[in-house]
């Protein structure tokens, strides 16, 4: 499923970095020539994804449950909405993880069972804890508590996976895959339930504009912290570390900044009648704003999230990806990582076992050159492994992965 152990290019720049056949380790050094790395995408190649279309159809889906609630004044319509929540999570996930080998991942529909139970009992947590929250101490303060208790909720049980849990739990793509699929139902059951308690007939419809980009953080921010959280603790060994707790502590913050905002103005959370739709017409108004604006935020907490997914991308999918998707080596639960900065020196060709030629060793100082893939020195790309003794066979880069000649 994965790549072997050994050093690959990671980035269009000389440089290549360890992975342990798992996970990239952290550890980098400089190469003397890499790879050509395709540059950025044309223009809108996005529209050739399918994660947009899922969020498209999801976006368009919500829409008639709600004009239906709209027109007859019974909310009963609106929890056929719940198709289109799904379908709009569901392309939500799968930007996260295009880059990602995650249909190759071993008792895939157990994990995303596992992920969408996870999702339902955070949100019963979430729920529940609010609710008492909000009865005890009103909203505002409600608002800004829901950071630890919905990233808490959403985390629960893939982290008690990763504690407790058998080897598997402790890859770092099947915790980032269980806490996607976690954050994305979520998502899906908080739009519904946002949607169909709406207490005005139009209401519905403005929420429905709103609702699926409001969702997005619960994706894309939880999946921040779960990519940091389980690839710190593939390297350090155990389940609890700083680059872990510092991640989850972001997720909780921007969280509960991003629900309790406005009350740092004295601005009251609570809706009032002139931010209700009374009609179609200013359902869509006010939902065409207000959903411009929670996908803006929403973006930005793509940014986050690819911060931390793009560190999981495999040496075999690296070509593939765009450059803003490929791992920059981050040193997240690294053990003394690795940075060696040295250029390597421009091989020279010598006769070869394999009837052709092959570098020489490297001339470093002690300690000698890294294992890793170095050039022939006949410019064709094709490069040879050196184990930090000996030579094996020559391969070379087909751009999409190391082939044998």
């Amino acid at each position: 499923m994965t790549d072997p152990p050994g050093w690959y290019c990671y980035r269009a720049l000389p440089a290549l970095a360890r992975w342990d056949g798992t996970a990239w380790t952290g550890d980098t050094h400089s190469a003397s020539a890499p790879p050509a790395l395709s540059g950025p995408p044309r223009p809108f190649a996005f529209l050739r994804q399918s994660w947009v279309w899922w969020m498209v159809a999801g976006q368009v889906l919500v829409i008639p449950p709600a004009l239906a609630s709209g027109y007859t004044d019974r909310g009963l319509w609106s929890w056929l909405s719940a198709i289109g929540y799904v379908a709009f999570m569901v392309g939500a996930l799968q930007v996260m993880v295009r880059y990602l080998p995650t249909g190759r991942l071993a008792g895939l529909r157990g994990l995303t069972l596992i992920g969408v139970a996870s999702g339902l009992v955070g949100f019963g947590i979430g729920f529940g804890l609010e609710s008492i929250v909000d009865h005890s101490f009103g909203i505002t303060t409600t608002l800004w508590s829901t950071g630890p208790i919905e990233e808490g909720g959403k985390l629960l049980i893939p982290f008690l996976l990763l504690a407790f849990g058998s080897e598997r739990f402790k890859d770092p793509l099947v915790g980032l895959y269980l806490v996607l699929v976690s954050g994305a139902t979520v998502g899906a059951v908080e739009g519904l339930e946002w949607e169909s308690r709406a207490h005005h007939a139009w209401y519905h419809l403005q929420l429905a504009l709103v609702r699926p980009s409001a969702e997005l953080p619960h994706v894309f921010v939880t999946g921040f912290a779960g990519a940091v959280i389980w690839l710190a603790a593939w390297r350090k060994g155990r389940a609890v570390t700083l680059a872990g707790t510092v991640a989850f502590g972001l997720a909780v913050g921007l969280h509960s900044l991003h629900d309790g905002f406005i009350t740092l103005f004295g601005v009251s959370p609570s809706p009032n009648p002139s931010s209700v739709a009374q009609s179609m017409s200013q359902a869509v108004g006010k939902g065409l704003v207000g959903g411009f604006f929670a996908l803006g935020i929403g973006i930005a907490s793509l940014m986050l999230g690819r911060h931390g997914a793009r560190e999981l991308t495999p040496p075999g999918g690296v070509a593939a990806a765009i450059p803003p998707w490929r791992p920059q080596i981050k040193t997240w639960g690294s053990i003394e990582p690795v940075r060696a900065a040295a250029p390597l020196p421009v091989p020279q060709p010598v006769p070869f076992g394999y009837g052709g030629y092959a570098p020489p060793p490297p001339a470093l100082a002690p300690p000698s050159a890294p294992p890793g893939w170095y050039p022939w020195g006949d410019g064709s790309g094709r490069v040879a492994w050196w184990n930090g003794s000996v030579w094996a066979a020559p391969l070379r880069w087909d751009g999409v992965a190391w082939r044998s000649r």
